[in-house]
C-alpha cells in the first residue's frame, strides 16, 4: 500500500535528518513511530505478515543507510552498496523477529523485545567479523554531549535504549484514544536522562598538563599520499611540527600512515624516517614522538593468519602501527587491533574471499592485514597514552580495562573528501572521552584534528582542507569511570534475555501447533 511505503519511507527520513552533520537529533526519538505504525497495521492483516515488515522495514533501513554513509561511495561505488545492503538487513532481521515474537507472546513482550532485539544487533555489530556500528543509535548524541554525560556508566549502548524507549512510549501515545495521562511517561523519560546528565557532568580537576603538538599534514590520499617521496612527506611534516614546537613539548602526534617508508619491525631504528625523527628529538630532548606508518614483520617460514608470501618459502605480515619514539629508550610499535572489514581484513574469509570487487575502501593500509588483538598503552614519564587508529576510535568497548590518562586518535580521513564522513569520526570521539573520562588529542591527515576534554567538550579543531599544526595544553586525568571497569554491560545483558525472548516465542509457538 502506497500509505504503508510513505510511512516506511518517512520513518528512513527522520532517521537520517536525526544524524550528526545532517540534521538535529530530536527527530530521532520519533524516527520509529512511522515503522511502528506499518508493523501494526500488517500484524491485523492477513498473509505473509513477516515478508512484508521485512520489505518495508529493509526500505527504512536502506534510505537510513544511504543518507547517513553515502561518503563510502567516494571509495568505492560496488563496495557501498553492500555495506548498505548488509547493515539494513541486519536491522530488518530485527524488525522481523520482534514482529514474530509481538504476534506469539502478545503486545507488551512483543514491544519489550524489539528493545532487547536491538541493542543485541548492536552490541554483535560492535564484537564480530563485519563490525560497522557506525550506524548505533546511541552515536546520535554526539554534538550534544550535554545531555548523555551518564555515558560514563553506561557507554552509547545506554543511548540506544533511551531511543528506543521513547519511540515505543511516543508511538503508544500517538495511537492512544486518552490521551490525557499518556503524555507523561514519554515526557519524563525525555527530561529525567538530561536532568541526570546536568547532575553528573563532571567537575574534573586536572592539577597537571601537558604540552602537546598537534601536526596535520592535509595531504591528498588520492593524488599525493602515496605517489609523492617519503622521505620529501616526512621533511614536510617535521617543518610544520617546528612551528610550534617549544622545549616544553612533550609530545608530537602525526597521522596515520605518516610515514610512507617501507619499515621491516626488526630494522626499525635504522631506517631513514625514524632516524630523522631522532635528529628532531636532539633539538628538543623533552620530546616523544607518536606517528603513524605501516610496518612489516619478517616471519621466516613460519605461517600466520593473514600472513603475506615473501618468496615460495618465506612469510611476512604487514600491519597498520603506531610508532612511538620515546626521549630515552628505543622505539615502540602498537598495531591497529580493530581492522576495516574488507579493507585491512577480509571477514569470514571463506564466504567473502568470493566477493572481489565487493570490498570497501575506508582508509589506511588496504590488504589484509595482521593485528596482535591488544590495546598496548605507550608511557614516557607519569604519561600514559592510549593510542587508537582511525576505525578504532568508534569502539567504546575495546578500550575499557586500560588505565591511560590521555587517549590519542591518529586517523586519515581524506579518503571520504569533504563529506559528513570525517565530521561524524570527529564527533563520535566525544563520545569516547566521555565514557573514560580521558582528553582525547586527534591528529587527521585530512579531516578535523583537535583536542577534546573530559567532559566531551571541543577545546580546539582544524578545518577541512587544512595544513596545520597545534600547540595545546592536555590536561591528564586518571578517573576510572564504571564504563571503563565493566564495558557494554547493557549489551551482554541484553543479548543473554533476547536469546530467552526468542526461545520462549518459539516454545510458545510451537505448543500453539501442537492439537489438543
Amino acid at each position: 500500500m502506497k500509505k504503508l511505503l510513505f510511512l516506511s519511507i518517512l520513518s528512513g527520513l527522520l532517521l537520517s535528518f536525526s544524524w550528526p552533520g545532517i540534521g538535529v537529533f530530536p527527530l530521532i526519538f520519533i524516527a520509529f513511530t512511522p515503522l511502528l505504525l506499518v508493523e501494526k497495521y500488517i500484524l491485523v492483516s492477513r498473509g505473509r505478515t513477516s515478508w512484508k515488515v521485512f520489505i518495508y522495514s529493509f526500505t527504512t533501513f536502506f534510505i537510513f543507510n544511504i543518507i547517513t554513509t553515502y561518503w563510502i561511495w567516494h571509495a568505492t561505488i560496488p563496495g557501498s552498496f553492500a555495506a548498505f545492503i548488509i547493515n539494513a538487513l541486519l536491522m530488518s532481521l530485527v524488525f522481523v523477529l520482534f514482529h514474530k515474537i509481538k504476534n506469539v507472546l502478545g503486545e507488551r513482550k512483543g514491544y519489550i523485545s524489539l528493545v532487547f532485539l536491538w541493542i543485541s544487533m548492536e552490541y554483535l555489530h560492535l564484537n564480530w567479523d563485519l563490525a560497522w556500528p557506525w550506524l548505533t543509535l546511541g552515536n546520535v548524541f554526539a554534538p550534544i554531549t550535554e545531555i548523555i554525560q551518564w555515558y560514563e556508566y553506561t557507554g552509547i549502548l545506554g543511548g540506544s535504549l533511551w531511543i528506543l524507549v521513547l519511540n515505543i512510549l511516543i508511538f503508544k501515545f500517538w495511537i492512544s484514544e486518552e490521551k490525557n495521562k499518556k503524555w507523561i511517561r514519554p515526557s519524563v523519560f525525555i527530561i529525567v536522562p538530561v536532568l541526570l546528565s546536568l547532575v553528573i557532568e563532571s567537575d574534573i580537576q586536572n592539577p597537571t598538563s601537558e604540552e602537546i603538538v598537534i601536526v596535520q599534514p592535509n595531504i591528498d590520499p588520492y593524488k599525493d599520499k602515496f605517489n609523492r617521496d617519503a622521505q620529501t612527506q616526512l621533511d614536510d611534516f617535521i617543518k610544520l611540527a617546528k612551528s610550534k614546537l617549544t622545549h616544553n613539548t612533550t609530545l608530537l602526534v602525526g597521522p596515520e600512515t605518516a610515514l610512507q617508508e617501507k619499515i621491516w619491525e626488526s630494522k626499525i631504528d635504522k631506517t631513514q624516517s625514524v632516524l630523522k625523527l631522532r635528529e628532531l628529538q636532539k633539538e628538543f630532548p623533552n620530546l616523544n614522538i607518536l606517528i603513524g606508518s605501516s610496518t612489516f614483520k619478517y616471519l621466516g617460514e613460519k605461517q600466520e593468519e593473514n600472513s603475506r608470501k615473501l618468496n615460495t618459502k618465506e612469510w611476512y605480515n604487514v600491519y597498520n602501527t603506531a610508532i612511538f619514539l620515546s626521549s630515552d629508550s628505543s622505539a615502540s610499535i602498537y598495531h591497529k587491533t580493530k581492522l576495516v572489514p574488507g579493507v585491512e581484513q577480509i571477514p569470514y574469509s571463506f564466504i567473502f574471499d568470493l566477493l572481489g570487487d565487493f570490498t570497501v575502501d575506508l582508509g589506511g593500509t588496504s590488504g589484509s592485514l595482521s593485528t596482535d588483538n591488544n590495546v598496548d598503552l605507550l608511557h614516557y614519564n607519569e604519561i600514559k597514552v592510549l593510542p587508537l587508529i582511525c576505525y578504532e576510535s568508534i569502539f567504546g568497548d575495546m578500550i575499557t580495562g586500560r588505565n591511560s590518562n590521555v587517549i590519542a586518535v591518529i586517523t586519515n580521513d581524506g579518503w571520504w573528501k569533504n563529506s559528513t564522513g570525517y565530521k561524524q569520526h570527529f564527533q563520535y570521539a566525544r563520545l569516547r572521552s566521555i565514557e573514560q573520562r580521558k582528553s582525547i588529542i586527534r591528529s587527521a591527515n585530512t579531516g578535523i584534528s583537535g583536542l577534546i576534554s573530559p567532559n566531551g567538550d571541543v577545546i580546539r579543531q582544524t578545518q577541512w582542507d587544512e595544513e596545520i599544526a597545534l600547540n595545546i595544553k592536555v590536561s591528564l586525568n586518571d578517573t576510572v569511570t564504571f564504563y571503563n571497569r565493566f564495558g557494554d554491560l547493557i549489551g551482554r545483558i541484553f543479548s543473554f534475555i533476547s536469546v530467552l525472548l526468542l526461545f520462549s516465542s518459539l516454545v510458545k509457538n510451537k505448543t500453539k501447533k501442537i492439537p489438543t
